[in-house]
């Protein structure tokens, strides 16, 4: 997909961050837009910036974890503009540091995986049935995270559900190639990006900690090497340049590789390791 002119995208978490980043690229781009996020107030801000560009926008709050707020964003996408050809599914939650994992509330994985990958699911599942019956050629966008092809300790709901959601997009893009279907599939892996997803993390812990070891935010102090911030626009700017190339992994900071590697060379060392002489 080339031209974005005229064109629909759905973006979810749509209000700041990364999901706001892209509204602003598609709609410079001339596409017409459909914005969602579980915050009302700050999405209504979000699409009245938007308009004022010129931009057509229609915001409906949705919280992602539930299905029917899902397929209630399709219906009205439709119900507006009678398409979509762009499916962004960029909603995300970062929770708190998991360390020890075994003593993280189950509540705390469950909200992290009921946003990060049910969201995900529940936006192919609501929207890809329509873009697919149009049979006209359209993209999904899935927000995974560094942390999706990576590992380690600081945060593993976050990093399980971002794994989730690369498996997720690669076995959606080989069904969707069997099915020889005009539908590409993007997954981004940004590393570290300016966005409040931490500070967000910040205000609910403080909120709700009553001192359980368990509620301390990313960011709190701990260790980190998640290397130097890229702003939204870089990663919306990357993405829609995935989308007119049809590329699928989308990396966007120079370090990748090295992160990458560090964590396939010990799986392809014990695979020789295991290779009869």
């Amino acid at each position: 997909m080339r031209d974005f002119a005229g064109r629909v995208a759905v973006i979810t978490g749509a209000a700041d961050g990364i999901g706001r980043a892209l509204g602003e690229a598609f709609a410079a781009a001339g596409a017409r837009l459909v914005l969602a996020d579980i915050d009302g107030p700050k999405l209504a801000a979000a699409g009245r910036d938007l308009a004022r560009t010129g931009a057509e926008v229609l915001t409906v709050p949705t919280d992602v974890s539930v299905r029917d707020q899902v397929l209630g964003l399709r219906d009205a996408a439709l119900a507006r503009f009678g398409a979509v050809h762009v499916l962004c599914n960029n909603a995300g939650v970062m929770g708190p540091v998991g360390d020890p994992l075994w003593e993280l509330p189950a509540a705390e994985w469950q909200r992290v995986m009921a946003v990060n990958l049910w969201g995900v699911l529940h936006g192919i599942q609501a929207f890809l049935p329509a873009m697919l019956a149009a049979g006209h050629e359209a993209h999904v966008v899935n927000t995974a995270s560094m942390q999706g092809v990576t590992s380690g300790p600081l945060i593993p709901e976050y990093t399980v559900s971002k794994h989730a959601v690369v498996a997720l997009s690669e076995a959606l893009r080989a069904q969707l190639a069997a099915r020889r279907a005009p539908v590409g599939v993007t997954v981004l892996c940004p590393g570290a990006v300016g966005t409040d997803l931490a500070s967000r993390e910040h205000l609910r812990l403080s909120a709700a900690a009553n001192g359980q070891p368990w509620a301390i935010a990313p960011g709190s102090g701990r260790p980190q090497n998640w290397g130097a911030a890229l702003s939204p626009a870089a990663v919306a700017a990357a993405a829609l340049s995935a989308i007119r190339d049809d590329r699928f992994y989308v990396f966007t900071h120079a370090g990748s590789r090295t992160r990458v590697q560090a964590r396939l060379g010990p799986i392809l060392d014990a695979l020789d390791a295991s290779e009869p002489d």
